[in-house]
């Protein structure tokens, strides 16, 4: 048989690479630095955005400084997304594509008329469990007050994934609505693996 150099060989004698047939749209192949790899997506290539716009749907906190899912009803709306499966219904994201996730949130809502230095947590949430890390507020005032928040970090999450944003209230404001106006909770991998 003759040897025939690969970067002789005309166009319609090239193949696809190996395992391109299973591999899904967007998708790149990575090496593993072993002679291997894979094909997944790249950086970016999963996203979503979830969003609040000019509600007046509260939500009453749980009892006894417990946390619950933010899902005022009906007012999450679905914004751009791929490879990731948003429920505006649910107010999470279901995960497509394994990897490190970046995660940003942002609030503007308004409180109830309960004692100044009451306070408002926020977690996200895997699965339906609450992360240990939280970003809360306290109240300025006894009055009705607006609150502004804001958060990024990263995790790491696997396909299957279901990600969330649940809030509680402290020992004042367990137990009373908060009315979410404006918000934001969005996710981009960062590193897929």
């Amino acid at each position: 048989m003759a040897q025939v150099q690969h970067s002789a060989l005309p166009d319609s004698q090239l193949h696809e690479p190996k395992g391109v047939a299973s591999a899904a749209s967007g998708e790149v192949y990575v090496a593993n630095g072993s002679g291997s790899g894979v094909w997944q997506y790249v950086a970016g290539h999963a996203y979503g955005d979830l969003y609040i716009s000019n509600s007046s749907t509260s939500q009453t906190l749980a009892a006894a400084s417990a946390l619950a899912k933010l899902n005022p009803t009906g007012a999450w709306t679905t914004n751009g997304y791929q490879n990731i499966t948003p429920s505006a219904a649910d107010g999470q994201f279901t995960i497509v594509q394994s990897g490190v996730y970046q995660l940003d949130f942002w609030i503007v809502f308004e409180t109830a008329s309960i004692a100044s230095g009451s306070v408002y947590n926020f977690h996200y949430a895997i699965n339906g469990t609450a992360s240990t890390r939280k970003v809360y507020a306290k109240k300025p005032t006894n009055g009705v007050d607006t609150i502004h928040l804001a958060v990024n970090g990263y995790v790491t999450l696997s396909a299957g994934d279901v990600l969330t944003m649940y809030v509680g209230g402290g020992a004042t404001s367990s137990g009373t609505a908060i009315t979410p106006k404006e918000a934001s909770l969005s996710c981009l991998i960062v590193d897929p693996n």
